[in-house]
Formats: structure tokens, C-alpha cells, sequence
């Protein structure tokens, strides 16, 4: 893959960051708040930032383990699931990449809208790999009809690959449904890839304990959303302990470096932080959902996580990609949805932030909005 073509790629996953959004308008990228990017508003764990001054640090005097002992045993506690059924690695992107060529995908169903990632992922480590879409419907709140990707299941597939709760619509399909999607993954000899990103948002609906166990289900995860730690690229992914060693014995090693590991251990183990955050974001979500229905034009979809999709009304005569751009100057940096599959260019992803950031977006957007009427008028 050139320089170029890799480029693209990455800005079809990320859509466009702070640091080039803050370039392009000779900003400085400390003063545009962030919303483009879903992660916890509480920050790092305090636990994690109380240890990792003089302990992290030392940790990176040393080559990493290789074998991840001591987050193993951190995630194996934090979930009460055996070691052996957990991987850590450098993102749950890393597993996006690696598993296609691994388990030699041939023909996926991948359920839509959905990150560009895991088809670039699977046209790069699979090529010629055929990608079928189910399609969640806006007509339908881009809820998932159950029935329908059962049936779609019986079609012959190798995989299947769900994001729960989904991203970027944030709409959660309940665990009950999820079982019966994964007992006819299992009946068709389907992997069944759930990409669990987001799941610690909403307690108690996720299959992570199920993965442990079954033949054919793969859970991902990261740590980069809920504990506040893109920038260490730390994931991990659950399955039964016959495809972890598969795995294993074909990962590269040092793929999670010291701090990385040495920092998600700490935070999984702040009982204080992870049970304060759930309700946080709940609390700051339900705030902004009703300050974006007070705002005529823009019409918030319930989600779950900790973002929340957002529909620009014809009414406004806008794209997502033009209100961003309005929006830059006013330093509130937006994800346009155009990059997500099967979503139009009128609909954009803002991540749940504190209150007071919260509340610098919806001025913003009531700016916007009342801009855009008066030009109408005149």
C-alpha cells in the first residue's frame, strides 16, 4: 500500500482530526473542543495517573511482556473470565486487521452503517474476500431487524461483524436478540465478530463471558473510549481458549508496549472511577439530547453510548460537512458521518462531554442555526 493510498484510509476511519482541522484554520488545536472523538470526559483513571509518575515510567525502561501477564490477569479479574480466553493487544483495530487473514475470510456480512475500518481491513488482509451489507434502515431508527440478519445468516457466510452499540447511530440491540444471532452463528459454522468498542457504556448487555466459551464468537475491545487512553493503543479481544492460542502463536510479539500495559492495568483496577462513569454519562447525555431538541433543525437518535448521533433537517439546507466547517471557527471540532457506511451526508457524531463543554456546543449550534434563518430571510 503507498504513502498516499494509506493516508486516505486513515482519514476514511477517522474522518478529519483535530491536528488538521486546526492547521487548515491556523488554530491552535487547544482551543477547539473536540467532539469528533468518543472518549470518556472524566479523563484518565485517577488511579492509573497517581502510579504512573515514577512507577510508569520505569516500566519503559524494559522490553514489554510478551505475553501481557499482568493485564491478562487485571482484564481476567476486572471481567471474572479465565486468562487464557483473553488477548491483549495494540488497539481492538489490530484484531479488525489481523483476524480476516488469520480465520482466511472468503464471503462477510457486515452489518451496517459502519466504521470504513472493517472493510478496509478486510480488503487489505483479504483480497478478494466477497462483503455483503445488512443494512439497518433510518425509516427503522436504524434499529436492527433481528429476524432478517437471521435469515441473511443462512446465506453461507464466514463471518459476521456487529458493532454494539453501534457506531455511530449509538443504538444498542439487547443482549436476548444478540444470543439468537450468536446460536445461529454457531449452527452455520459463522465467526461471529462483535465489536464491543462501546459496551462498557451500558452494563449487563454484553456477550463478553459467552465469548469465553463458545466455538464461533469473537469479542472486541478497547480501552481508548472508556478509560481515556487512545493515545497508548490498548485493546483486547475474548474468544475460547483454542482461538486465543491459534492467535497467539501468530501475533507478533511486543505489540502492546510497557506503559500501554502498565496503565490499563492500573485503570481496570480504579473500582471508584468505572462505576462513576456509567451514570456520569448517562446523566450528561440525557442533558444534551435535550439541548439539541431545543435547537429547530437538529434531531438527536437516543443512543446509548457516549456519543450521539445527530440528523441536520432539509429545513437548515446544510450538510454535516458544511457545519463542520462553520463550526471550526467557533472552536467545536464535529465527526461528519459521511465515511460510515449506507448514512447520508446529513448526519454528524458528537461525543458526550462535560457539562460545560456540552453546553459551548449547543451555543454554537444556535448560532449556526440562527445564521442560517436570517440569511434565509434576507
Amino acid at each position: 500500500m503507498s504513502l498516499e493510498s494509506a493516508k486516505v484510509q486513515l482519514n476514511q476511519v477517522h474522518g478529519v482530526n483535530i491536528y488538521e482541522a486546526a492547521a487548515r484554520r491556523g488554530i491552535d488545536p487547544a482551543k477547539i473542543i473536540d467532539f469528533s472523538v468518543s472518549v470518556n470526559p472524566l479523563g484518565l483513571s485517577p488511579k492509573a495517573k497517581k502510579k504512573l509518575g515514577k512507577e510508569g515510567l520505569a516500566a519503559v525502561l524494559h522490553y514489554p511482556d510478551s505475553q501481557c501477564r499482568e493485564l491478562r490477569r487485571a482484564l481476567a479479574e476486572y471481567h471474572s473470565i479465565p486468562a487464557e480466553t483473553i488477548l491483549p493487544g495494540a488497539g481492538s483495530i489490530e484484531f479488525i486487521y489481523s483476524l480476516p487473514h488469520l480465520l482466511e475470510f472468503k464471503k462477510v456480512l457486515l452489518v451496517t452503517p459502519a466504521s470504513s475500518k472493517y472493510e478496509n481491513a478486510l480488503e487489505a488482509q483479504s483480497p478478494g474476500c466477497r462483503i455483503d451489507f445488512f443494512e439497518t434502515r433510518e425509516k427503522d431508527g436504524f434499529e436492527l431487524s433481528v429476524e432478517g440478519l437471521l435469515m441473511a445468516l443462512t446465506q453461507g457466510y464466514d463471518a459476521l461483524f456487529l458493532c454494539n452499540p453501534n457506531n455511530p447511530t449509538g443504538i444498542l440491540t439487547e443482549k436476548k436478540d444478540l444470543l439468537r444471532v450468536l446460536a445461529r452463528t454457531e449452527r452455520e459454522n459463522t465467526w461471529f465478530i462483535l465489536d464491543e468498542a462501546f459496551v462498557e457504556f451500558v452494563p449487563g448487555e454484553t456477550l463478553l463471558r459467552e465469548a469465553a466459551f463458545s466455538t464461533r464468537l469473537i469479542t472486541l475491545r478497547s480501552l481508548s473510549h472508556f478509560f481515556a487512553m487512545p493515545g497508548l493503543r490498548t485493546g483486547y479481544m475474548v474468544s475460547n481458549p483454542e482461538v486465543i492460542r491459534k492467535l497467539q502463536e501468530k501475533k507478533e510479539p511486543w505489540g502492546l508496549n510497557s506503559l500501554a500495559q502498565f496503565v490499563a492495568s492500573e485503570s481496570l483496577r480504579d473500582t471508584a472511577y468505572i462505576d462513576r462513569t456509567p451514570a456520569y454519562i448517562q446523566e450528561e447525555r440525557e442533558n444534551l439530547i435535550l439541548g439539541l431538541r431545543g435547537i429547530p433543525g437538529f434531531i438527536p437518535y437516543p443512543g446509548s453510548a457516549n456519543y450521539l448521533l445527530v440528523q441536520i433537517h432539509p429545513s437548515l439546507d446544510l450538510t454535516a460537512a458544511d457545519l463542520r466547517e462553520r463550526l471550526i471557527p467557533r472552536g467545536i471540532l464535529i465527526r461528519d458521518c459521511r465515511s460510515f457506511h449506507h448514512i447520508g451526508p446529513y448526519f454528524f457524531r458528537v461525543a458526550v462531554r462535560t457539562r460545560r463543554e456540552n453546553q459551548a456546543l449547543l451555543r454554537a449550534l444556535g448560532q449556526v442555526q440562527k445564521e442560517i434563518v436570517k440569511a434565509g430571510k434576507g
